[in-house]
């Protein structure tokens, strides 16, 4: 899809938006340019929702946005990912930036907070610094798992005086009602992260049974298992 069929397909997809959900947006502007992460590689920001400078600060006057869509973030991506579905990808992309307007004009944060957990769990996986705990924002699983996307995070609470029995050794840990035995590292320091991959969950194991089937049959992808000591 060359830039302006991909223009007009925005237009006409944004246009199809009921238009009380529209309200306070001025435009929705589609940028030929890509918009890269800048600190993680492969990652990029397909669109955004920004308050317009017409807005009125004092909050007498409804709140205005501008939606903002790059064309070459999807190139990007589409070339990178043969299953890259771009007419979906930009469907779901102008909704969830109308949905950004329209929390925002309410107050509310829940995309926002989703926005934050992607963009922490991307710098987790590209070994960049990250607020601690901050997996504890994706879905809780069981008591001490959260799921970030296919990621699984499995806190281990050890008291002080058994860390120091801990590296080099066995561990059976309790993952979704199952065993699973990691060995620790000789060197392990209480403040890693243990990490082994394809042990998290895999692509769509939360659909319905009729689907089992059809997914066993499909090479699936998996997250990985992410163990974190926790030392009490």
């Amino acid at each position: 899809m060359d830039f302006e069929t991909f223009a007009a397909r925005t237009r006409q997809l944004a246009d199809a938006i009921p238009s009380e959900f529209l309200e306070g947006i001025e435009t929705v502007d589609v940028h030929e340019d890509a918009l890269p992460h800048p600190l993680v590689p492969d990652v990029f920001t397909l669109g955004e929702c920004v308050t317009s400078h017409l807005s009125d600060p004092t909050g007498q006057e409804p709140f205005k946005s501008i939606v903002h869509v790059y064309y070459g973030s999807f190139v990007a991506l589409a070339e990178s990912d043969p299953s890259f579905d771009l007419e979906t990808e930009l469907k779901e992309t102008i909704e969830h930036e109308v949905q950004h307007h329209i929390e925002d004009r309410a107050g509310a944060l829940t995309l926002r907070d989703e926005d934050a957990l992607f963009e922490a769990h991307a710098r987790f996986r590209a070994g960049l610094e990250v607020p601690a705990g901050w997996y504890r924002q994706g879905e809780p699983i069981a008591p001490g798992l959260w799921a970030v996307d296919l990621d699984l995070f499995l806190e281990v609470n050890l008291r002080q005086p058994d860390w120091a029995r801990v590296p080099g050794t066995h561990l059976v840990l309790n993952v979704l009602d199952e065993p699973f035995e990691i060995e620790v590292p000789s060197d392990a320091q209480p403040d890693e992260v243990w990490t082994f991959e394809g042990e998290g969950l895999l692509e769509g194991e939360d659909e319905d049974e009729e689907d089992e089937a059809d997914d066993d049959e499909a090479d699936g992808l998996a997250g990985a298992l992410h163990v974190i000591p926790v030392i009490r």
